[in-house]
């Protein structure tokens, strides 16, 4: 599904991935901000289109720019037995060795809650000994 936001004009390539961290400080006044805070925290989503529509911003020097994005599938580890399901109910795995490879993926800023296994990936090295399984999870519509 495809969803529209705004986002700095430096920013807009098509093709582009970022992740969504939330709305600052700054833009909690803007007049704008139901349309460049529309999107879930902690999600990855990739440019598809960009319109010719922009917008003045306090924020981004050029400005926004119109876009059209598509969520992507998260990438977490979960516990292995929770990977041979089709859904999960999501939490992430409580873990403080913030220098691990793994951490993000362990560790991420999406919302706790069922989502279904998109793709199960493989297995996770984890230095704590913990039997993950890395794999891709998306909202269940």
């Amino acid at each position: 599904m495809v969803l529209i936001t705004l986002i700095g004009k430096k920013l807009a390539k098509v093709g582009d991935e970022f992740i969504y961290l939330g709305i600052t400080q700054k833009c909690k006044n803007c007049r704008l901000k139901t349309v460049c805070s529309n999107l879930q925290e902690g999600r990855t989503y990739k440019i598809v289109k960009i319109r010719e529509k922009s917008h003045n911003c306090k924020l981004h020097d050029e400005g926004v720019i119109v876009v059209e994005v598509e969520k992507l599938p998260a990438e977490v580890n979960i516990k292995e037995k929770e990977a041979e399901a089709t859904a999960v109910n999501y939490r992430s795995i409580k873990c403080n060795n913030v220098l691990c490879e793994e951490f993000e993926a362990c560790t991420p800023k999406i919302k706790e809650k069922e989502y279904k296994i998109v793709e199960v990936i493989g297995d996770v090295e984890c230095p704590k000994g913990y039997k993950l399984k890395k794999v891709l999870i998306d909202d269940i519509k």
